[in-house]
Order: structure tokens, then sequence, then C-alpha cells
């Protein structure tokens, strides 16, 4: 049974906060994906210790961040576990900073902090696939890490699902952190489908849409018959006002995952300052304001 009761085409979310997603999603779009509008390329290599051949983009090690070895309660013991973070439609790698600096401030260092920017801003999941693939083996023969944890925003959450999936990478992964991802899909994917609407930005439609269940072998179908496998951890966040999941609000939750809800929207989820207190707890089984962990505040 479906975890949805109404997935109906009837009417049209036309809010504010709707309106205002999409509005967002434009202009990244003519920015080449970056909100903010920053000197790179997606595809630049230069904030990454290796070539990547123009396939995608990113930031993460110790000459980015400038900041050598683990400090404070991290310091003389085994070093954290990198963490590579996973942006959504029409975004990048500048998504994560300020997520960067949350874990400078509290020991981590500089090779355990990494940002992929999609060669495309809007991907198709078989394209994050093959990229996360590459980066993340990346990740760990720079780090000598056996195992990464994960963080995905939005579609970036399904990529980073149907990476796993499709590579069977989850020993590659000790902790998936999920945020405002359309897990089952989305309501709106419905209407942009059958509206035809399935190019640029939309092209993942056919696969997000949240009546899924209703049609054989459909990829969320096949991704869903078992939502958090492997020995990793996995965690959700989810926007009790994220307008994208009109509808379908559970969308972003997983069966077997620590499923939790904030009061904002969907770019909230990810940039809540709660969300940052969860992902280092979660990722380090440390409180992130815990007194050992302010030390790295001198920096």
């Amino acid at each position: 049974m479906s975890m949805f009761t109404e997935t109906a085409t009837r009417g049209w979310p036309f809010s504010p906060a709707v309106l205002r997603i999409l509005r967002r999603l434009r202009r990244s779009r003519r920015n080449d994906g970056c909100v903010v509008d920053c000197e790179h390329d997606r595809t630049d290599d230069d904030r990454l210790p290796w070539s990547t051949d123009g396939e995608y983009g990113g930031w993460g090690g110790r000459a980015f961040h400038g900041v050598d070895g683990p400090a404070g309660a991290f310091e003389g013991d085994a070093s954290p576990t990198p963490v590579v973070f996973v942006h959504g439609t029409q975004r990048d790698a500048c998504d994560w900073e300020s997520h960067a600096e949350f874990f400078l401030r509290r020991g981590y260092g500089g090779d355990d902090l990494w940002a992929i920017s999609f060669r495309e801003g809007a991907s198709t999941h078989r394209e994050m696939a093959e990229q996360l693939d590459d980066f993340v083996g990346r990740v760990r023969e720079h780090t000598g890490a056996e195992s990464v944890a994960v963080v995905g925003h939005s579609l970036g959450v399904t990529g980073l699902r149907y990476w796993l999936a499709s590579r069977d990478r989850y020993e590659w992964v000790d902790t998936l952190v999920g945020l405002a991802g359309p897990n089952h899909g989305t309501v709106f994917n419905i209407w942009c489908d059958e509206a035809g609407i399935r190019s640029h930005g939309y092209q993942v439609s056919p696969v997000l849409r949240a009546d899924y269940e209703d049609m054989e072998n459909h990829p969320l179908s096949v991704l869903n018959r078992d939502e958090t496998p492997g020995d990793t951890d996995y965690y959700t966040l989810r926007g009790a006002d994220d307008a994208l999941f009109w509808r379908c609000e559970e969308s972003p939750e997983l069966d077997g995952a620590t499923n939790v809800t904030l009061e904002t929207g969907h770019d909230g989820v990810r940039t809540h300052r709660a969300t940052k207190g969860y992902l280092f707890e979660w990722i380090t089984g440390e409180h992130p304001y815990d007194l050992r962990n302010q030390v790295g505040l001198s920096r």
C-alpha cells in the first residue's frame, strides 16, 4: 500500500512557497547551478587534489580548507570519518561551505570534508551514480579511509541511494543522511511527467512520481524494496513546511532510519542551524556543543 492517501493530479498548489522554489531553481540554472554565483565553473577541479578531466567539480582536502589534521577531541585518536556532501537539483558544492566550517570548528581536519558538483546542475540518477563512484573512490584513496559518511539534499538523496544500490557500494558508506530527499516521489513530479515536462531540470520527473507503486518495476519501487539496506546507518530530516512535498509530506522518510522533522521549508532543511548539529552528532556520535569539541573554535 502506498504511504500516500492522495496522489491525484487535480488542482495545483500555487502557493508562494512553491513559486519561490521554482524561481530559485531557474535563478540557479542561469548561474550554472551556483546560488552564490561563484567564480568557479561546475567542472573546475582546482579545489580538489586530483584531476577530474572535466567530469565533475567540487572541493575538499587540506589545501582547500587550509587546515591540516584533526584537532580537539579527535587529535591523537583515529581520524574522523570523512564526510561527502551531495547537492540537489540546479545547485553545486557551494551549498555546503558553512557545513564544512561547522565541522572544522569542532576538530575536523581538511582531508575529512568534501563536496561534489555534478557535471550538470540537473543530472540523471545514472549520471550521479557514475560521478559519485569516482568521487567517493578518490576520497577513500586520498584519505586511506575504508568508509565515508554521505550527506545529500533533495535530489542528491535519491542520487546517493541509487548509486549505492546500482554499484553495491554499501561497504563504502558508514552513515547516510538524507535532507528533504524525494525518497517516495512527489505529486509535483506526477504532474510534470503527465504534462510531458521531462527535459532539463524536470528530466527525473518520471523517476520521482509519487504513484510509483502502481507501476511495474518502477525505479523507486525497486529502490524502496529495502529502504535501508546494508550495515549503513540511515538518518533523514524533512521540513514540516516543505512545499515540494505537498500531499506527500512523508516522502523524505525511510523505513528503518531515524527520521526527524524540522519546522522549516525545503532549502531550510539544509541550512537550518539544527541540521548542522544533527549531522555532527549522527556522523561522529559526539554532541556538537560538547566542550571537548569546542577547542576547534580557536582556529
